[in-house]
């Protein structure tokens, strides 16, 4: 299939080009890329992003890799956690981060936790780690102002890091900024199925490393050539669930049996960018509405919130013919919503398969099951 790429015959890359490349780009190349832009790392969605650029400084959200053997992390955590807490953690103890002025954690799940004391103690004095420490219950009548309060301290340190206070117009600016970004991707959502499963996953990968200065203004362009860009052909139309999705080849394997990805709830890519944090006279307020409000993790409760109702309603209101649940393995809290959601879907007769993915997943053992849910479908 054709791919319109703006800019390719002056042989420049195009827009897509540009924003996949970044997207697939090892973090250990980061510095190089941009330099100027002094990088904060962050591993979960639930890090208020806004107050960490309003300081200064750029959020890189540091993710796992399956495809490479750990060299460094068995010595601190136990084979039974998660790959992308092990992962990141060796990229960590090798030096690929080193670029970082510190990294910020939120409390979800216990071995995240236990990730952030190890970063912490692996870290020289200088280098900032943080937590910050969200409420579990978010309807609470003390989940608001516990939250404001938590944010707020997370400002005043990064404000002594920064060695200025983050005031309220740097606060406003940058939630414009990710605003902005947000509604970017809302309106790519109407041309997804223009892109490949694996060239929507780094387009979106790309607004997690990337200056969200320098994507802005590439993802406008992107949406500008996808205007008149071919809808891709047919073939079973799935829908992604699960947390994060680091493991690309399991995209490719897709794409390669011929399914097309047409949305997803994943908290590394399209749960992210939900919503809007909104102008307003208290931004720190504003900003902690937008936590509280959110599609929530698994590591999180809302009793208004069921998470077989949550994705049956996404998929039912999509093209989709079936559900993927990418799992990591050892990830509880996912496997939790998983078997709720499970009966849900049963009722309602929607396929989904359940895929659980490794350190060093199997991609022989991932197409076999694949090519016989596609098959069914």
């Amino acid at each position: 299939m054709i791919e319109i790429d703006s800019g390719s015959s002056q042989g420049k890359p195009s827009a897509r080009e540009r924003l996949v490349e970044a997207g697939r780009l090892p973090l250990s190349q980061w510095p190089a890329r941009y330099p100027g832009y002094p990088a904060m790392g962050y591993l979960c969605s639930y890090v208020p992003l806004e107050l960490i650029h309003a300081a200064g400084f750029t959020p890189v959200r540091v993710r796992g890799h399956h495809s490479l053997a750990l060299r460094h992390a068995d010595a601190q955590l136990q084979s039974f956690t998660c790959a992308l807490c092990r992962s990141s953690l060796d990229q960590a103890l090798g030096g690929e981060l080193n670029f970082l002025v510190g990294t910020v954690f939120a409390h979800t799940c216990d071995t995240m936790q236990a990730l952030a004391d190890l970063w912490r103690m692996n870290s020289p004095p200088s280098y900032f780690v943080d937590t910050v420490m969200l409420p579990t219950h978010l309807r609470t009548p003390a989940a608001r102002p516990y939250l404001i309060a938590e944010l707020r301290r997370f400002r005043e340190r990064l404000s002594t890091l920064a060695g200025r206070p983050v005031t309220d117009r740097d606060l406003r600016a940058s939630i414009a900024l990710y605003d902005e970004t947000r509604q970017l991707i809302a309106a790519l959502q109407g041309r997804r199925n223009r892109l490949s499963a694996p060239d929507w996953f780094a387009i979106l990968d790309a607004a997690q490393t990337m200056p969200r200065e320098v994507y802005n203004p590439l993802l406008r362009r992107l949406l500008a050539d996808l205007e008149e860009a071919p809808v891709r052909g047919a073939g079973p139309r799935l829908w992604l669930v699960g947390a994060v999705l680091d493991e690309p080849r399991l995209l490719d394997l897709i794409q390669e049996l011929g399914a097309q990805v047409v949305g997803d709830d994943l908290c590394s890519a399209s749960r992210l960018f939900q919503g809007q944090v909104g102008d307003s006279d208290d931004p720190l307020a504003a900003l902690a509405d937008y936590v509280l409000k959110r599609t929530p993790c698994p590591a999180k409760f809302d009793p208004d919130h069921t998470p077989g109702n949550s994705v049956l309603d996404q998929v039912r209101q999509s093209p989709a013919q079936g559900v993927v649940w990418v799992l990591e393995k050892f990830c509880e809290p996912h496997a939790f919503d998983y078997a709720l959601a499970r009966p849900v879907l049963d009722r309602a007769g929607v396929p989904y398969l359940l895929l659980e993915m490794e350190q060093t997943p199997s991609l022989e053992a991932l197409r076999t099951r694949l090519q016989a849910f596609l098959e069914m479908l």
